[in-house]
Order: structure tokens, then sequence, then C-alpha cells
């Protein structure tokens, strides 16, 4: 049989609309700097924020607050990508160079889901939030509201409650991201490519967002109807560099069984975290 060839792969896409849209990653900081963890400052964590008359005798308190968030101690993580296939009629191409790509395009998804489930940082008990933590503070209590209603008093509340004022990010999944396009809900910056609010507020529609709601809440468990959105302070990114354990394919063979298979495998180490001086969770009723 004639050999036909092999097309290139396409490069992988991540959402147009994802995590990367309002965060863009850090990749600059040396990683012996952060890897092991670090503390992010923030200015947002005001102490207190009055109005006066110009006799001092008519005050406003507008925020008070006697332990306010200047650090939160961030706790990085590992992403590992595998490849893994016969050494038989293996084509003459760079297998670890592939591993390498599908390592960096799958990053994004691999992010998303650790800041919104949490799976690492609630298994190893680390002191920086996801967005479903039980930290976050309900809006409507657990009464699900229609998706429409829920992204405007969610954006309501964040800008009233931050203590600076500010818009902060909305953070949802794709279906209810698509009932609310169809309500002229949903506006894209041409400036930055980014989705927001008609008021400006942010959002990240994830591929790796899975709907949950906070952690011991009635109604937490995502469905095809039951979904929860976030708002949150900023989020930042950072990533180091994708490193492959092996330097040639021969170093990758899986001796195991004699199997005669590769294990090639791309890693690098991540955080993705956000200011928690905002931290809100609606639930939604998609069939609403």
């Amino acid at each position: 049989m004639a050999f036909t060839g092999i097309f290139e792969a396409p490069k992988i896409t991540p959402s147009e609309y994802g995590l990367f849209s309002i965060a863009k990653p850090d990749t600059k900081s040396k990683e012996d700097q952060w890897v092991r963890g670090f503390s992010q400052e923030w200015d947002t964590g005001v102490r207190s924020l009055v109005n006066y008359d110009d006799t001092d005798t008519t005050t406003d308190t507008i925020v008070t607050n006697n332990t306010p968030t200047r650090y939160t101690e961030i706790n990085p993580f590992f992403i590992e990508a595998e490849d893994y296939r016969s050494t038989l009629g293996v084509p003459g191409f760079d297998y670890i160079a592939r591993v390498k790509r599908q390592l960096e395009g799958a990053t994004q998804k691999a992010l998303e889901t650790e800041l919104w489930d949490g799976v690492i940082r609630k298994g190893e008990s680390h002191a920086n939030k996801a967005l479903s933590s039980s930290t976050a503070t309900l809006v409507n209590g657990t009464t699900a509201l229609s998706v429409v209603k829920a992204l405007a008093l969610l954006d309501y509340t964040m800008a009233y409650n931050s203590p600076c004022g500010e818009d902060g990010v909305i953070h949802m999944t794709k279906d209810a991201a698509g009932l609310l396009a169809s309500s002229y809900m949903l506006l894209h910056s041409k400036e930055t490519g980014h989705l927001q609010t008609i008021s400006g507020t942010k959002i990240i529609v994830g591929s790796g967002y899975t709907g949950t709601g906070p952690d011991g809440q009635t109604g937490a468990t995502a469905s095809a109807t039951n979904k929860w959105m976030y708002g949150t302070g900023t989020v930042k990114v950072v990533l180091g560099d994708v490193d492959v354990v092996t330097d040639t394919l021969a170093q990758g063979y899986d001796v195991a069984g004699n199997q005669n298979d590769l294990r090639l495998k791309a890693i690098r180490p991540a955080a993705v975290y956000f200011d928690t001086t905002i931290h809100f969770a609606v639930r939604v009723d998609l069939s609403a």
C-alpha cells in the first residue's frame, strides 16, 4: 500500500473569551522567585473610607474593615500533558515538540479548572481561594435566579461592595454566556477583545469552568439547568517554562511489560488567583 503522507496538525486554539482574554499570563517573572510560593500584595484592602463635610460635623462612613486584606499567600501547582504511543511505526517527526505544543494549547483550560474547582488548593489546604471556596458570599442566598437577573444582580453587588468601587471580573460557563448573548446582555470590547457587561465589568467564559457552587451550599452540584456564576476582584496568572523530562524519544521508552510504548510528558509550574476583596456567588436557573 502506498504511503499517503501526514498533514501537519492544526494549532490548538484555546477558547477566545477564556481566562487569558482577561488575565494575561506573567511569563517573565523568574521561577525561583515564585514557584515554591509567594505573597501577592493588594491595595484594595481599605481599612476605612469616610466622607466629611467642611466643618467636620457630618460624616458618611463608606468602608470599615478592621482586618483588611493586604497580602494573600499563593501556592503554585504544576500542569502536565502526556503523549503515549507505540514505538512501532513512529514517523519521523518531533514528538517532543508535539507534547510541548499540547501543553501550551491546554494550559488555559487547566488553569480555569483549578481556578473554579480548586481541587489542588483544597486538597492541600492552601490558603489561596478557588471560585467555589466556601468563603464566597452568596447573592440572593441559594435561591436560583434567571441568568439575566443573576448577571444584573451580581454586577451591581460586586461594584457596590467593592471597598474601592471596582467592577471586578465575572466568571461563567459557556451555556450561561450563550443565553445571555441571546438576551443582548454581553458586549465585545473591540479594544481588548474580551467580553463585558453593559456597565463594563469584564467577563471570563471558561472552557474549564464547571458551574459548581460554593462548597457546602444547597444546590452546589452543577447540572444542565443548575449553574453558578462568580464575581471576583482582579485575576492574575503566572506561568513557568514548559519542560520535557526526556531529551530524546529513547529516554521516553516505557519499559513496563515490554509494551514497546513511548511515554512523553511536558510539565510547567503555574499559579492562578484573584483579589478576594470581591468574591460573590449567585445560583442560576438556566431554564428560567
